[in-house]
């Protein structure tokens, strides 16, 4: 006599194998994107025992001996790892707090500009710096704020040949301003698109209805537009919430000089520096696993809040 468990798991089993037989070209195509996934996202996930040892080339991996947490006990001992935290998180709440309203109020001027010619020709634009590699991007502003650059030259032509330029970059405290607006001028515009595909999904009849009754462009906005697009902005802010604890390393290492480094170092560019430079990869695994279940954790809190009082969620 059979089982109600097996029962139930043969008409599953049956419908799995009916699905892979309908839809089998669709996952052939989608296969080569799975393996990529678990080649480069699941596979190095083995690398964690890294955190648990203490790792020794010569030996090996199973070879090196177990030390169980003292790695995370390690590196929140250390005081540069300290300051990298909240170096981190400082850089972080600057970038999602200060920068998430950007792309909105771009997004909603898009919306708004009727000369179909304008408005594509400043979208090109502002998308523009997005294609630009973080390279290329660090090397402009280094090429601004240069002793010799246009910053200085107008700087000299406004306060006079007597003026003394110095480089805004080599002092710590202008860094995080730097990478903000570097951040906010690279990503900006490509990140509107989001938010205008979502204004765009708003029924126009209740912009015709809002200006019969006299509703002006600002009203419309704050009681048409906004809540039409509450949604995006709960899900965008909630997955936001998982970089709290992540920083552009590209961004940052590229911005870092020797009169800054000291002053400006992040979790990602303390792994980088005690990972490989250094050849410490127990200490830099144990910390990165640390960051990665922290922002876990950040992105589930920030969903189940949203789920309560917005009643919006990612899942």
């Amino acid at each position: 006599m059979k089982t109600k468990k097996a029962q139930a798991i043969k008409p599953i089993s049956k419908g799995l194998m009916r699905n892979l037989k309908d839809h089998k070209y669709a996952y052939l195509m989608i296969l080569p994107a799975m393996i990529a996934v678990f080649v480069f996202m699941y596979l190095p996930m083995l690398g964690l025992i890294f955190a648990f040892k203490d790792y020794d080339m010569y030996k090996g991996v199973m070879d090196s001996p177990w030390v169980g947490l003292n790695n995370f006990i390690l590196i929140f001992k250390q005081p540069a790892m300290v300051k990298a935290i909240l170096n981190t998180l400082e850089l972080s709440i600057v970038n999602i707090l200060g920068g998430y309203p950007f792309p909105i109020v771009l997004a909603i001027l898009f919306n708004e500009v009727w000369n179909m010619k304008f408005k594509k020709v400043v979208q090109t634009v502002s998308y523009l710096p997005h294609f630009l590699s973080m390279v290329s991007v660090i090397g402009l502003v280094y090429a601004l704020f240069a002793t010799d650059g246009p910053v200085a030259h107008a700087l000299t032509q406004i306060f006079g040949a007597d003026y003394k330029y110095e480089n805004i970059l080599m002092e710590a405290d202008n860094f995080v301003p730097i990478a903000f607006w570097t951040s906010i001028w690279k990503n900006t515009g490509w990140n509107s698109v989001l938010f205008l595909a979502a204004i765009t999904g708003i029924d126009p009849a209740l912009y015709e209805a809002a200006t019969i009754d006299g509703a002006g462009k600002l009203r419309q906005i704050w009681h048409i537009t906004l809540p039409g697009i509450r949604t995006t902005m709960v899900i965008v802010f909630v997955m936001n919430m998982g970089g709290l604890f992540a920083s552009s390393f590209e961004l940052v290492y590229g911005l870092q000089n020797v009169s800054t480094r000291e002053e400006t170092e992040v979790i990602s560019t303390m792994i980088y520096r005690s990972g490989i430079q250094q050849g410490n990869y127990s200490a830099a695994t144990a910390f990165g696993l640390t960051n990665g279940l922290i922002t876990v954790t950040l992105i589930l809190t920030a969903n189940a809040i949203s789920k309560k009082i917005a009643e919006v969620s990612i899942w």
